[in-house]
């Protein structure tokens, strides 16, 4: 194994994930936005401030009075009430919304779990074949010695050699950039590499379910009809409370005389009437608007996750097609070409040169594998969570 893996500590792919829904702060700061959103649904009877005046002046004589006042504008009952169901499918969608993020960073872990595991594989086939270069590097510097050989077969073993380890060297760079990558998502200093699993297990269904993207957005037509309610609801009349305290001095109409000192009572009720609701008007019209944008946005991503479960789906089939095809022969095969190549090069029957095309032709076809498992992967993961199967 390279330098970039070797003090790590293993971890299967379910207990990353557990470990990054648990940790990831970017999804911590999604269910902190929930409970901004349920807090709101307390402030949907948002009743307008009271108001209290004084007046003192010449109110009801020439003599000056005292009045008390205190007024209340109500909106119409319904008018609270459709405040709430807006404010609760809200709050409906930022879990929703949650949940969605959710789906992205399992899916995101998933892919960087085996993206590393195919660059591990990488670095691994490079190990064996720098090896194989190395130990017969070594023997045609002992030929070249021994006049067996020339200087052409030694360089070119050498030039090989060189080549895996700047290979490898890249290889070590990839994997230290995805090990970076996997801490972020976990949120982790722990230095984690994934336990051998070389193929995704899932993908038991090739039909769309009901996809988070989708949930979303049919919570987001929901928030637009309540909107469209609340809007309405908004031209309603308001109500007016009233009551108001004041003094009378001198001879009042029963022929008494009265003190300064407030002791008169009236109580007022009106209602505000929307006579000027082209303002309120428009809203409801804006509100109406950002229903059919809901209604588009979420029949356009079901058409477009339709279309992708079709394209994932045959692209998931021809991959697996493939890597069952190394599986049941290729492999075999590159081990052959190898093991054939060494014993007939120390035979004598090949010179260097044969060899190296032979073994590279075996390395090819290896590393083609490894291609081919991590785009079996890929195409696995993605059709995993389009159905929704984790």
């Amino acid at each position: 194994m390279g330098t970039g893996v070797k003090s790590q500590t293993p971890i299967s792919l379910q207990n990353a994930i557990n470990t990054a829904l648990e940790n990831n702060r970017n999804l911590k700061n999604e269910k902190l936005k929930t409970e901004y959103s349920k807090a709101l649904i307390k402030s949907a009877n948002d009743i307008a401030q009271t108001g209290i005046s004084m007046d003192y002046g010449q109110i009801n004589s020439a003599y000056n009075d005292m009045k008390f006042g205190i007024s209340q504008n109500i909106s119409f009952p319904t008018v609270y009430k459709k405040q709430k169901n807006v404010y609760t499918e809200e709050w409906k969608r930022s879990l929703l919304n949650v949940s969605l993020k959710e789906y992205e960073l399992k899916k995101a872990v998933s892919l960087t779990f085996y993206n590393i595991l195919y660059w591990r594989d990488k670095e691994q086939l490079l190990h064996e074949t720098l090896k194989l270069y190395t130990d017969f590097l070594n023997k045609a510097s002992i030929r070249l010695k021994a006049g067996e050989s020339n200087i052409l077969e030694k360089t070119t073993a050498s030039n090989q050699k060189s080549a895996i380890v700047i290979q490898l060297k890249q290889v070590e760079q990839e994997l230290s950039v995805l090990k970076y990558q996997l801490q972020w998502l976990l949120n982790t200093e722990t230095d984690f590499f994934p336990e051998d699993q070389k193929l995704f297990n899932g993908v038991s269904k090739t039909e769309l379910s009901l996809h988070p993207a989708i949930k979303l957005l049919q919570q987001q037509k929901n928030v637009s009809e309540q909107q469209i309610a609340l809007e309405k609801a908004k031209m309603l009349p308001g109500l007016q409370l009233a009551y108001n305290l004041n003094s009378f001095r001198g001879m009042g109409a029963d022929d008494k005389v009265y003190s300064p000192a407030p002791q008169f009572h009236s109580v007022q009720l009106g209602v505000s009437v929307p006579i000027f609701s082209g303002g309120q008007k428009s809203r409801i019209q804006a509100a109406k608007i950002a229903e059919s944008v809901a209604k588009n946005d979420l029949e356009n991503t079901e058409f477009t996750l339709q279309n992708q479960l079709k394209k994932i789906t045959n692209i998931y089939q021809t991959n697996l097609d493939i890597v069952s095809q190394y599986e049941s022969s290729e492999l075999k095969n590159a081990d052959v070409i190898t093991e054939t190549a060494k014993k007939q090069f120390l035979a004598g029957e090949i010179n260097y040169l044969e060899f190296v095309i032979l073994v590279n032709q075996a390395v090819a076809l290896k590393n083609n594998y490894a291609d081919a498992v991590w785009k079996l992967n890929q195409s696995a993961i993605e059709l995993e969570y389009l159905t929704l199967n984790p």
